[in-house]
């Protein structure tokens, strides 16, 4: 794989979240999972990272807030709004910002891996 991406996960399901750390991990990523907005606003400001992957509902700060805030902390921030509800990603897509993609849980892991591969 060459150079390993460093991966945020973001999600208030910890055990999804965790799940997907190790299994990214295991897939050669270097990995990072938080469970809410707040500390993924922190773990940007202390880490680069290449992309985020930042499920759209979560109490408090949800997903849309975060990930404005995540991008005027780093425009270069590839992300991908993730979501178990098909009428979130309808509304996703209809913002424009540069570096975004959606998809639907549950995670088809090929297809994610496909799409953290495309932003090298």
């Amino acid at each position: 794989m060459g150079i390993k991406l460093k991966v945020l996960i973001v999600d208030d399901n910890e055990k999804f979240c965790n799940n997907m750390a190790d299994i990214l991990e295991f897939k050669g990523y270097e990995v990072k999972g938080v469970y809410n907005g707040y500390q993924a606003i922190e773990a940007v400001n202390n880490q680069k990272y290449d992309i985020a992957l930042l499920d759209i509902k979560m109490p408090g700060m949800d997903g849309v807030e975060t990930l404005k805030i995540l991008k005027s902390i780093d425009p270069d921030l590839n992300i991908i709004m993730i979501t178990a509800f098909s009428d979130d990603v309808m509304g996703i897509d209809e913002i424009t910002i540069p570096n975004l993609k959606t998809m639907q849980k549950p995670m088809d892991i090929d297809k994610l891996c496909w799409m953290l591969e495309s932003i090298k």
